[in-house]
């Protein structure tokens, strides 16, 4: 059981233990009972913006560390401009990606989805629209999402992605059982560049990613703007990053292959 759900575990034990206390021995003092609210909840929120901790399904966030693979991953594409200058770039070094695509951007921009499959990309699905409230989803509307989602790219490409990472990247315990339901592999991150913000730095998002990066590191880039308003600055970036992946004898793969057994 991974770490974080066990530390759920215990904080829900322990939380049972106060409410028994509280009935067998008398009242818990006040000033403890909010402390222990306060901190399940912080553990809780945790628990959804860092979905490595995989508290509530279980989230795949790197592969073996003992490995010389690394996978890129983009999110929130395709865009017949930004999507297109990433995969001139990713042949130029002859690398190799997994691309979380919008199923609504899919479905207007299907001959970029069919690019991304014939340069021998990995495709996996990031919703169908970019719902910044997806966490609060009920697992059914998520589970609908997603299969509405793999619908668009098996119609276009003829592939039924099995990789999911949510809007946002949060995982909740709704998102994760709607993605199980949906027969999908959540994914999450070791590293992310934080290139999806207009105005990001693309040295400083070079420089994050390449401080993170190792044998089995999944890599979180953009390929496109949330809302298509502007260049990603992993445009700019990604020459440093893949140059950072060479001189460390490393090479970038999709994610099938840095997961395969």
């Amino acid at each position: 059981m991974p770490p974080g759900r066990v530390l759920l575990w215990v904080a829900s034990i322990g939380g049972i233990a106060l409410a028994v206390r509280s009935v067998v021995v008398g009242p818990v003092p006040p000033t403890v009972v909010s402390v222990s609210v306060l901190v399940y909840f912080g553990l809780v929120l945790a628990g959804v913006l860092v979905p490595g901790l995989s508290m509530f399904g279980d989230v795949v966030s790197e592969g073996d560390r003992e490995s010389s693979l690394v996978a890129l991953t983009f999110d929130d594409g395709p865009h017949p401009e930004t999507t297109r200058r990433v995969l001139e770039l990713l042949a130029a070094a002859g690398a190799r990606a997994t691309f979380f695509v919008l199923g609504e951007k899919a479905a207007a921009h299907p001959d970029v989805v069919r690019e991304i499959a014939q340069a021998g990309h990995a495709i996996g699905v990031h919703g169908f629209r970019h719902d910044r409230l997806y966490a609060l989803k009920p697992p059914r509307a998520v589970e609908e999402d997603v299969e509405r989602a793999v619908s668009v790219v098996r119609d276009i490409a003829g592939i039924a992605p099995r990789w999911f990472r949510p809007p946002v990247g949060q995982v909740s315990p709704r998102t994760a059982a709607g993605a199980e339901r949906a027969g999908v592999t959540l994914v999450g991150w070791t590293v992310r560049g934080l290139d999806g913000f207009a105005g990001a730095d693309p040295e400083r998002v070079a420089a994050r990613v390449a401080r993170g990066l190792r044998g089995g590191a999944i890599v979180l880039l953009h390929d496109a703007a949330e809302r298509d308003d502007h260049s990603p600055a992993a445009l700019a970036a990604l020459p440093r990053v893949l140059e950072a992946i060479a001189r460390r004898n490393l090479r970038a793969v999709t994610l099938d292959e840095l997961l395969s057994p």
